[in-house]
């Protein structure tokens, strides 16, 4: 047993982790990360942990591209966003340079980066990077996460994602779908540009959260934590959601 990924379970022990994951890109999934974990906090101690170990788009998002995290005796120290929201990510410990891992070495950073950080809060939200890969066995490895599929309700979209709703069930897991980007408002009337989310999907039995879209929300790259738009309102009801499948 590798004795950082022993000391990552001990860390995650007892704790509430959600994993936001999609087998597609592009769907918004690291921005709906950052606005749950903003949601949580209202209510809870909550870290954010980074595990797209490639592009980490979150220190972008928060404003922290290019800076280092500081380490103590506990281990790296996260970035503090908020009075009760912080963030760990690898862009603090390679200061946004390009990182290209081959095969196992990703395993191992992964671990490292779970292992050390100094975590103390009492509900981590994991940002995994799209696709079916070794974020997602290291992370079964050190908890038992709620899954939180993204996907948009496009035809190629929700065909990618089954292949996760798939393995996710097969594991035994009951993961929670959000459609994002599914609708807009346009005065009284709901505009779909995508259509409506795939019938299959729906047979599923999946418990399915629709989030509207935002064209505002390009204005807050950089300074997420302040946006207080529509689709915050809508992390705030996912948050109340989340709490109750967590009891």
């Amino acid at each position: 047993m590798n004795p950082l990924l022993n000391l990552a379970r001990k860390k995650f022990q007892g704790k509430k982790t959600i994993a936001v994951m999609s087998a597609k890109g592009g769907v918004g999934k690291s921005v709906i990360s950052s606005l749950l974990a903003i949601a949580l906090s209202r209510d809870h101690d909550t870290l954010l942990v980074d595990l797209d170990i490639h592009t980490m788009a979150l220190p972008k998002l928060f404003g922290y591209d290019g800076v280092l995290h500081e380490v103590s005796k506990e281990g790296i120290i996260p970035f503090r966003i908020a009075q009760k929201l912080k963030l760990l990510t690898l862009g603090g410990v390679v200061k946004g340079r390009t990182v290209i891992l081959p095969g196992r070495n990703q395993e191992r950073v992964m671990e490292s980066l779970l292992g050390t950080g100094a975590i103390k809060e009492d509900v981590i939200v994991f940002d995994l990077p799209p696709g079916l890969g070794d974020e997602i066995l290291v992370l079964e490895k050190v908890t038992d996460f709620l899954p939180l599929v993204v996907t948009n309700p496009s035809t190629l979209s929700v065909r990618v994602v089954e292949y996760l709703l798939k393995y996710l069930e097969e594991k035994g897991k009951n993961p929670l779908l959000i459609v994002n980007m599914s609708f807009m408002k346009c005065g009284s009337e709901v505009i779909r540009p995508f259509g409506s989310l795939n019938e299959q999907v729906s047979r599923r039995g999946l418990q399915i959260v629709e989030l509207p879209m935002d064209e505002t929300l390009n204005r807050f790259v950089g300074k997420i934590q302040e946006y207080r738009g529509n689709l915050l309102d809508e992390m705030y009801k996912l948050s109340s959601i989340i709490n109750e499948r967590m009891r």
